[in-house]
């Protein structure tokens, strides 16, 4: 098995101070078939109240609140994670993985991209690396052409965008073609940031595939958390007001840093 370390760290400065922030944060890698995760440390600045709870994917979320009036925020998360150089992950499958999500709905440049495809592939892996094959020689990358809103029919319209954008694509593709596919958000190690693939279901466990690398994962990627697209899996969002609550604009900047190494 590989040895890794992980640090993931985000920092927000509000441009007004805020108060009554509540949030919820998903930080904690889980243990599972392919991965160990342990000497894990997090810490949350500033948070008058935190709590573990577990959302309806099996994701450890820490939710808390600062009412106090504070201008930045700020989390950080490390640990070590012991991965296997496997793509699979042992699971059940949950059935809504089989059908379009809000971000996945396919339209009419995901049809036409389905049936031009004539895959010769049988098993579901097969096919979902074909799937993956096609979307890597069709897609440009290319950041600042999409945001966290685009469909994966926007996707293959354009042709073009970041990992998120091939996850979803793919996520398509594979429930159009009646593989389960989920979404996930982890760690890649060199990448110095999240980064996004699909986990399909081939009638036993998962098999993880980054549709941005054109590959199988390898023990170079720690999950962090799945779901049917991103709006399951987003890490960390809440909602706060300006002392006194009166209707003001708050403008956010942001500072992350991602570090996975070999130990």
């Amino acid at each position: 098995m590989r040895k890794l370390h992980f640090t993931h760290c985000k920092k927000l400065q509000f441009d007004t101070p805020v108060v009554s922030h509540s949030f919820s944060l998903r930080l904690v890698p889980a243990t599972d078939s392919r991965q160990i995760i342990c000497d894990l440390e997090k810490e949350v600045t500033p948070a008058e109240h935190l709590a573990d709870v577990t959302d309806e994917w099996g994701t450890t979320m820490c939710i808390g609140d600062c009412y106090a009036e504070h201008d930045t925020f700020s989390y950080s998360v490390s640990g070590i994670a012991w991965v296997k150089d496997t793509p699979y992950i042992e699971g059940p499958l949950h059935p809504i993985y089989r059908y379009p999500s809000e971000l996945t709905r396919p339209g009419e440049y995901i049809e036409q991209m389905y049936a031009q495809a004539a895959l010769d592939a049988q098993t579901s892996q097969e096919r979902a690396e074909a799937w993956m094959h096609l979307i890597y020689s069709s897609m440009t990358y290319e950041k600042g052409v999409t945001d966290i809103h685009t469909t994966a029919e926007e996707v293959a319209a354009a042709g073009k965008g970041v990992c998120q954008d091939y996850a979803h694509l793919m996520l398509a593709l594979c429930r159009r073609d009646g593989i389960p596919a989920r979404y996930v958000v982890g760690y890649l190690h060199g990448e110095g940031e999240t980064h996004a693939w699909v986990e399909i279901f081939d009638g036993s466990r998962w098999c993880g595939l980054d549709p941005t690398h054109d590959r199988l994962i390898n023990s170079g990627y720690i999950s962090l958390t799945n779901g049917r697209d991103y709006n399951d899996c987003i890490l960390d969002k809440g909602f706060f007001h300006t002392p006194g609550y009166e209707i003001h604009k708050v403008t956010q900047t942001q500072q992350v840093r991602v570090v996975v190494e070999d130990m």
